[in-house]
């Protein structure tokens, strides 16, 4: 009995923790930058690169404002309208991870 409390109690914090993730700023500007275009590569990049770089207030600028994009023609105009964000930050760290995710690309 008590094992099995043990595995539930683990089950129960691996999807907590999950759940945790899929709404962190990062998970969400991963989720929409795939939802205007952006293949999953360089989605998961540009959310890594921005998690690293910029603070929770900044993060949650540029999902917030990810929010309010549809579907882009191209992944380049989706990060041209990133860099117009009302955040100097955000925007900075939105050029500075397209950078590094474009070195990695071509590097990688």
């Amino acid at each position: 009995m008590k094992k099995t409390m043990n595995l539930m109690g683990t089950g129960i914090l691996v999807l907590a923790l999950t759940a945790a993730c899929a709404t962190s700023p990062a998970g969400r500007i991963e989720s929409r930058l795939l939802n205007i275009g952006i293949d999953a590569k360089n989605a998961r990049c540009l959310a890594n690169e921005l998690d690293a770089k910029l603070d929770r207030s900044e993060l949650t600028a540029v999902a917030d404002f990810l929010d309010g994009l549809d579907r882009s023609d191209s992944p380049g105009e989706a990060i041209d309208a990133l860099l117009s964000i009302d955040d100097p930050g955000a925007a900075a760290g939105v050029a500075r991870a397209g950078f590094a995710c474009a070195l990695e690309r071509f590097t990688g």
